[in-house]
């Protein structure tokens, strides 16, 4: 499977630019233990908050979870090298709010918070009513430059949060472990099958 290729199609498919030499680095930085992992974009902290949010977020059951093929360092590479500006900023803000609002609701730093605090305060933000969450796509689809005081804390936490999510998942399904011994995957495709049942499809196909 050439993981390289399908990460750098699937880069430039969510607006980024993908040098071939960037993206092997990223590919060769994601075999780091979580324990041993420092990270280059993210704070020490913010690490912490990463790693713990994506084991939520995909969490090792009977199947791999998302730090056994090391999400939290591809995530760090993804932004500290591929990112825009913008998002980089916006991530960064976004980190802070959070780290502020769990240090309101625990009374000590989001570096020492367990997997079950912050399970806590993301179900605050994710577990809400049909109709919030209409008004939080609104405000989401706002300018940031546009919003003060706690609708911009609010703004910016949604961000590092759906950010968050959202690079674990690209970060998982398209690991070399995921994509070989969970997806379906074949190295050498046989015949196709046109219109066929989706029941008869199984599992989602891997590159």
């Amino acid at each position: 499977m050439d993981r390289r290729k399908v990460l750098k199609n699937m880069s430039l498919s969510l607006g980024f630019a993908v040098s071939a030499p960037t993206m092997l680095s990223i590919l060769n930085s994601c075999t780091s233990n979580v324990a041993t992992w420092i990270p280059s974009f993210f704070t020490e902290t913010e690490g912490h908050m990463i790693t713990q949010l994506s084991d939520i977020i995909i969490p090792k059951t009977a199947i791999a979870g998302a730090l056994d093929v090391h999400v939290p360092a591809f995530m760090d590479k993804m932004f500290n090298e591929i990112a825009s500006e913008s998002q980089k900023e916006t991530m960064k803000e976004g980190a802070t709010a959070f780290a502020n609002t769990f240090k309101n609701v625990f009374g000590k730093d989001a570096s020492a918070g367990s997997k079950k605090e912050f399970e806590t305060v993301l179900a605050t933000y994710f577990d809400v009513p049909t109709d919030q969450q209409k008004q939080i796509s609104e405000m989401m689809n706002q300018n940031k430059s546009k919003l003060t005081g706690k609708k911009l804390n609010t703004f910016l936490i949604y961000k590092f949060l759906t950010e968050t999510r959202r690079y674990t998942l690209y970060g998982y399904y398209t690991s070399e472990l995921v994509g070989e011994t969970i997806l379906s995957y074949d190295p050498i495709p046989g015949h196709y099958e046109a219109c066929i049942p989706v029941e008869d499809i199984g599992n989602a196909w891997s590159f």
